[in-house]
């Protein structure tokens, strides 16, 4: 081993460094001062104990055309050393190498390489070859390079498709992802729907309940509106409606009309009997007027029910019901009337008769 720094230029012999037998270690190569001498394009570093080299040997010294590494104890070579592209003798004989780099492939200057004495399993022994002479160093030169442009395209396909490989499954993890966001946005529309119509049946279970529970109003028979509840029993007055006002008013109309008939057949009837004459003739004009005067009224009477049933048939179902039973016994004792005029005179003029007698006798 080295004790004292080696000064590079000192060992300069024309384009050729030559550090062989200089007890040199991986840690203690002169990179710097080598590289600074772009002169030196030949390289000796044999027979020494450089076990590895450093990223920035091939890196530093991409000026080099020959390189001389046997006898030392390399055990691989950096990946970076095809970046010796000028590299056209390389001598790695009797090294611990197993494998080169594919690298090499990039030596397309490279005439001569000697690989005997080396443990390699790759390349294979075919393409290596035994380098035994000069001519079978130049061979293994040319068939190493051939062999790892080849190696390395197979490489670059294989980097290719497992970059192809690679794209396709994070492509189709992110369509995965995708689905499953799909899926959960569909799932969370699903439970918002859910949870929408839970609250709208809810909200018609509520209206419903509180239709069943409202209080309902009856018609009492004062004319209001009893009001039944759980817990009281409440008197309203009941509502008219305004649509209804005409037509009661017509009603009323007849109905006193009616009155003021019948008051009159009766006054008739008590002159009659007071002045003392003849009935026959007078209850005979009594008949025509009764019988007139009941058609007449019925003639009035039967459209304004007609109209005054629609109405509150429209306006208030209940009450119409009950006033239509009125209606229909009105109409029918109008009927009635009008047939016992027609049919029981002669019973009538009897009566009329025998009061008139009875009213005389106690006169006198």
């Amino acid at each position: 081993m080295s004790k004292n720094k080696i000064v590079v230029r000192e060992y300069l012999e024309g384009d050729e460094i030559d550090l062989s037998l200089q007890g040199l270690t991986t840690s203690s190569l002169p990179l710097k001062e080598m590289a600074s001498l772009k002169k030196g394009k030949k390289l000796d570093l044999s027979k020494n104990q450089i076990v590895s080299l450093p990223d920035s040997f091939a890196s530093s010294l991409g000026h080099l055309v020959k390189l001389d590494l046997s006898g030392n104890g390399l055990a691989a070579l950096p990946l970076n050393f095809g970046t010796l592209s000028l590299l056209q003798h390389l001598d790695l004989f009797n090294n611990n190498l197993t494998n080169l780099p594919t690298a090499l492939f990039k030596l397309k200057a490279l005439k001569w390489l000697d690989l005997k004495e080396n443990p390699l399993e790759y390349p294979p022994a075919d393409i290596v070859g035994l380098c035994r002479n000069d001519a079978e160093c130049k061979t293994c030169a040319s068939q190493v390079v051939q062999f790892m442009k080849k190696e390395n395209s197979e490489q670059e396909k294989q980097k290719q498709k497992d970059l192809e490989n690679k794209r396709a499954k994070k492509e189709a993890l992110k369509r995965e992802l995708e689905r499953l966001e799909e899926l959960e946005n569909q799932e969370r529309k699903r439970i918002k729907q859910e949870e929408k119509s839970r609250e709208k049946a809810k909200r018609r279970a509520e209206y419903e309940e509180k239709i069943r529970n409202q209080p309902q109003a009856k018609p009492d028979k004062l004319g209001k509106s009893v009001v039944v509840n759980e817990n009281k029993v409440t008197a309203v007055p009941a509502s008219k409606p305004t649509s209804l006002s005409s037509s009661s008013s017509s009603f009323s109309f007849v109905t006193g009309t009616l009155l003021a008939i019948f008051s009159l057949i009766l006054l008739f009837l008590v002159m009659v009997v007071l002045l003392r004459v003849d009935m026959s003739r007078e209850l005979s004009v009594l008949k025509d007027l009764t019988r007139d005067s009941v058609k007449l009224v019925a003639e009035h009477v039967n459209p304004l029910i007609v109209s005054f049933n629609k109405q509150l048939l429209h306006t208030a179902p209940g009450l119409q019901r009950s006033l239509s039973s009125a209606m229909d016994l009105l109409s029918e004792m109008l009927i009635i009337c009008r047939d016992t005029i027609a049919l029981g005179y002669s019973l009538t003029l009897q009566e009329f008769n025998s009061l008139k007698t009875y009213l005389q006798k106690t006169v006198a």
